[in-house]
Order: C-alpha cells, then sequence, then structure tokens
C-alpha cells in the first residue's frame, strides 16, 4: 500500500498567506486556514479566517491576495446574515467561528443567557442533529450542550457554564490536574457503559488512514519533506490496518482541548459531538496526546501541563485495558494529521513540520 503524490511540475511551492493583515478594521491575524480543491481553484487557494479588534472576518487566499467577506456574510451560508441581523435587533451578537462556504457559529449573549447558532449549508443541519442522537454514552458523564431549536441550516445549542481546558490560565495548577483528570474519568465512564450505539457510525483504522490520505493529497505541495511524510504516513497506515479492532467503543472522534469544558461545581462538559461515532478506545486517547504536544509546542502549555495531561491519559488506558501500542499508533496518525492541517497555517508551519518530524 503506498500512497502516491500527484505530480508538481516545474511550479515552485504555493505561498502561504501573512500571519498578519493591516486593514481599516486594525490589524488581522490569521487563525486559521484550510486548503481549497484543486480541481476547481488555482494553485495554493485556501479558505480563511482571521480575527481582529472588530471580530472575525473570513474568505480567501488566492493568487498571493485575500478575498475577505464582511462580517457575518457568506454566500454559501444563506442564513448566516439573518442570524446576526436577527440577534442584533434586541442582543449581542458575535461571529465566533467560521469556515467559510462551510460553517459559522454566532454567539448570541441575551437576558436569559447565551446561546450558540451553528449555521451550515441548506439540508446539512441533519447532520448535526444525527450525530448528537449518537452520542448518547456521553450524555451523564460529562454535560451535553442541548438544542434548543433548529432548521435546516441551523443548530442553537444551550451554552454549556465552566471554562475551557485550552487555556491553563483560566486554572490554578490544582484546578489543572483535577479538570483533567474528572474529564478523563467522564470519557472512560462513557466507554465503559455504552449507550444510545445502536446506530452509530463506525470508524475503523481504514477509515483514519483515509482521514491521513486526504490531509496528504491536500496538502502535500505545501510540504518541503511530501516524500517523508508519504512514506511515514504509509508506515504507519500499514500498522494501523494490522490492529485487531474487535473492541469498538463510544468515541468522539475529534476529541481535543477546545471541545473540553470543566467547572468545579458542574463538571466536565463535551462539545461539538456531531462527529460521534464507534471506534477503536486508542483513537480519543491517542489524539488527546497528540494534541497535548502540539499545545506544549505552541506554548500555551508548559511541559509540566501536557505531562500531567498525558499521566492521566494513560492511567485511564492503562484501566480501561487499551493496548499501549494502539495508542502509539493512533497518536502518531493524529501527529502527521496535525502536523498536514498546521501546515498551511503560517505562524504554525515549523511546528507542523515538527510535529511530522516527531514520527
Amino acid at each position: 500500500m503506498k500512497t502516491a503524490l500527484p505530480e508538481l511540475t516545474s511550479q515552485p511551492a504555493p505561498l502561504l498567506p501573512p500571519a498578519h493583515l493591516e486593514s481599516t478594521d486594525g490589524t488581522l491575524t490569521l487563525s486559521r486556514a484550510w486548503p481549497l480543491p484543486k480541481d476547481s481553484e488555482p494553485l495554493g487557494s485556501l479558505a480563511v479566517e482571521l480575527r481582529g479588534p472588530e471580530g472575525i472576518r473570513a474568505g480567501w487566499w488566492r493568487s498571493g491576495a485575500f478575498n475577505l467577506l464582511a462580517e457575518g456574510e457568506d454566500p454559501k451560508l444563506r442564513m448566516l446574515n439573518r442570524v446576526v441581523a436577527n440577534g442584533q435587533d434586541s442582543q449581542h451578537t458575535a461571529v465566533v467561528s467560521h469556515r467559510p462556504g462551510k460553517r459559522a457559529v454566532v454567539r448570541v449573549d441575551g437576558s436569559h443567557g447565551s446561546t450558540f447558532i451553528k449555521v451550515v449549508k441548506r439540508g446539512k443541519a441533519s447532520g448535526i442533529l444525527a450525530g448528537i442522537q449518537r452520542a448518547g454514552s456521553f450524555d451523564g458523564p460529562f454535560r451535553l450542550p442541548r438544542v434548543e431549536e433548529h432548521t435546516e441550516s441551523t443548530v442553537t445549542f444551550s451554552a454549556l457554564g465552566g471554562v475551557s481546558l485550552h487555556d491553563p490560565s483560566v486554572l490554578g495548577p490544582d484546578s489543572w490536574e483535577r479538570a483533567w483528570t474528572e474529564t478523563v474519568e467522564a470519557w472512560a465512564e462513557s466507554v465503559r457503559s455504552p449507550r444510545g450505539t445502536e446506530s452509530a457510525l463506525v470508524h475503523r483504522a481504514e477509515a483514519e488512514v483515509g482521514v491521513l490520505r486526504h490531509w496528504l493529497h491536500m496538502t502535500w505541495q505545501y510540504l518541503e519533506d511530501a516524500d517523508r511524510t508519504r512514506h511515514l504516513i504509509d508506515d504507519v497506515s500499514t500498522k494501523l490496518l494490522g490492529l485487531t479492532e474487535d473492541r469498538l467503543v463510544p468515541a468522539h472522534r475529534d476529541l481535543h482541548d477546545k471541545q473540553l469544558m470543566w467547572s468545579p461545581q458542574l463538571g466536565p462538559g463535551l462539545l461539538d459531538v456531531d462527529t460521534a461515532c464507534l471506534a477503536n478506545p486508542a483513537l480519543d486517547v491517542g489524539n488527546l496526546r497528540a494534541h497535548s504536544l502540539l499545545r506544549e509546542l505552541q506554548g500555551l502549555w508548559t511541559a509540566q501541563q501536557a505531562e500531567a495531561v498525558r499521566f492521566s491519559l494513560d492511567e485511564t488506558a492503562e484501566t480501561c485495558h487499551i493496548p499501549r501500542h494502539a495508542v502509539a499508533l493512533y497518536e502518531q496518525a493524529a501527529h502527521l494529521r496535525l502536523g498536514l492541517v498546521y501546515s498551511v497555517r503560517p505562524q504554525y508551519a515549523e511546528i507542523a513540520a515538527h510535529l511530522r518530524q516527531h514520527c
């Protein structure tokens, strides 16, 4: 099994966008970028999200220039403008996340608290709702956002109390370890007592291999180490496909620190469960371990904080009888995937290369 790389002619590697853009709204900082399909876009085209003093601006990077949408606008997300406009009538509204052409999240702060509205293409909201149905095993061990209403292209969620486990500065050293211990224990409880898995999607090793190949196909022309990365992906893919996966458990499938909330009074909370499925229990553990290294490399977590998270994960993996070699393989796959995803985000390109070389 060999992952083929399309031939790149004499064209140079595509130019990444700058990390910052001066605009009439002040300095905008590129927060995220996603490759666009090469069959319909110029080489090196990216969807982008930038953040500035006035909020989020989304758009595209094409042919060496930004083409940004007005805040709250997206021609492929027809409901986004209406959601923002409706919220502004009587409440404070802000776009908090926007992948142009795909999805956006709008926060609405009202007199009775906050809600978050996911906006997707028409007809795609059903996929979010189906994922929530599949996430039954997480409801109880974790607090989940409640669906308040939905349409064909929007789903409105209640806000979860607590703070994100992405940022250690909002927690003291003792609370950091307690928060992660309780959170990982909640995940273990979800795995030990599965519920609501009758109609769950299944994500086996071959699906994870498909994800890796997809990201290599989308990003390889940005990589100085494309051949080496391809060989690493081929190697880990062969080993993943050799795993015995007769034990499938509830999995989030995109589990990382930004999906986790915690409160000393309320306990752990879990976000974005629409990716819920059945998978090898090593999948979520390996993904969390890989993100702990990413946050350490980004300077967001100290080495001690990252190690505390990994220690909690390793203890739980042992008590849940998850083989170490399986965790190591899924962690390596996550390192490679993150090393591809972040390769098109200029401020993290060196970190992305480090993640790929770490394998």
